[in-house]
């Protein structure tokens, strides 16, 4: 049931995607870009848009229909493994961490050979990168087992009263902030100067990045839940984040289609500057919004109501046999008798005769 839930959650919203990204974008706009820009190439959907509904894009094309939806196929493939992950946990405990610590290790290491090996480069934008270091479910898996161990941590701990000292939160946060930033920034200087990145260093960067990053959130979460985010905690925690959290999901599906939109349309030449780069952003996240809130409101949010109802529905036709299995047992304890032999009369015994016992005198 949860694997159905998973399906029915994501697909309704992917498939209307995809029928737009085949039959409406395409004369959306014209433009001497239109239909160049970034992944656009429409005809692509007609030969694989049934791998992308089967989350398996990642794995079975090369030329994925929408490209950035690889993402909702690791993410679908490492949802159907992790019962698996949850079962080890439940049965062996610590012993079931330390095997899901050394797979994440594991795979971080066949992620680091694959790349010296094969010269497989991102940065360098080789041919097979993508499809190889990029996509695939595998190379992606470490950040996942991270999440999946901090859960545990957090579920083990339960209930128990954390106190740390100001050196010790303030040790947690400027190492959690220095993992993130490095992270973001780490390639600054090669981007910059447009310096060739050495395969080794580019390996040691993405392996260890994809470790690096879902650690300084851990420390975010851990210490927002006991009383040590401050101003972190309020602002990640603050309703205003509610709507937002609604439309997230219908925001990072169509919003390439607002950026190829804006880019295909392009004639002249554009010169960077600091404000144009706000006002572009503004301008496609605020369309962005806009378009995401229309999808929910007309696509997401009926399908989710209509998933409740039919899952709803079937709960209750599992729950009724038994329901009807207790009043039947209610209803056999609680009917009278409906025999018409009368019952024997009650027989009545007379009490026994009081026994008296004579009384030996006392000796005074």
């Amino acid at each position: 049931m949860m694997y159905l839930h998973r399906y029915l959650r994501l697909t309704p919203v992917l498939a209307m995607a995809i029928l737009i990204y085949m039959k409406i974008l395409p004369i959306s706009g014209d433009g001497p870009l239109y239909g160049s820009v970034t992944f656009d190439n429409y005809t692509i959907c007609e030969q694989t848009w049934y791998w992308s509904l089967l989350y398996v894009q990642n794995y079975a094309t090369d030329t994925i229909c929408l490209g950035h939806s690889w993402y909702l196929a690791v993410d679908m493939q490492l949802y159907i493994i992790s019962p698996l992950l949850l079962i080890a946990l439940y049965k062996w405990g610590k012993k079931g961490a330390a095997a899901i610590s050394v797979l994440m290790l594991l795979l971080a290491a066949g992620l680091f050979i694959t790349m010296v090996i094969g010269k497989h480069s991102i940065f360098s934008h080789t041919s097979d990168a993508m499809p190889t270091i990029y996509f695939s479910t595998h190379t992606r898996a470490s950040p996942y087992l991270v999440g999946i161990l901090f859960g545990y941590f957090l579920h083990a701990n339960r209930g128990v009263a954390v106190k740390l000292n100001r050196t010790v939160v303030s040790l947690g946060w400027l190492i959690s902030l220095a993992l993130l930033f490095t992270c973001i920034f780490s390639l600054y200087g090669y981007h910059n100067n447009n310096k060739a990145l050495p395969i080794v260093n580019e390996a040691f960067n993405l392996t260890l990045t994809r470790i690096a990053w879902p650690l300084g959130l851990c420390w975010v979460v851990f210490a927002c839940m006991h009383g040590y985010g401050g101003l972190a905690n309020s602002f990640l925690s603050s309703p205003l984040w509610q709507p937002l959290s609604k439309l997230s999901y219908s925001a990072y599906i169509f919003h390439m289609f607002i950026e190829s939109l804006n880019g295909g349309i392009t004639r002249t030449n554009t010169f960077f500057s600091d404000y144009q780069v706000m006002l572009r952003f503004w301008g496609d996240f605020g369309l962005t919004l806009l378009l995401a809130f229309f999808v929910y409101i007309l696509i997401e949010a009926p399908f989710g109501n209509l998933e409740n109802l039919l899952l709803s529905t079937h709960r209750t036709k599992k729950k009724q046999p038994d329901l009807d299995a207790q009043q039947k047992t209610v209803g056999a304890i609680e009917a009278p008798a409906t025999d018409s032999t009368p019952a024997p009369a009650l027989v009545t015994i007379s009490p026994l005769p009081e026994v008296r016992t004579k009384e030996k005198p006392t000796n005074n």
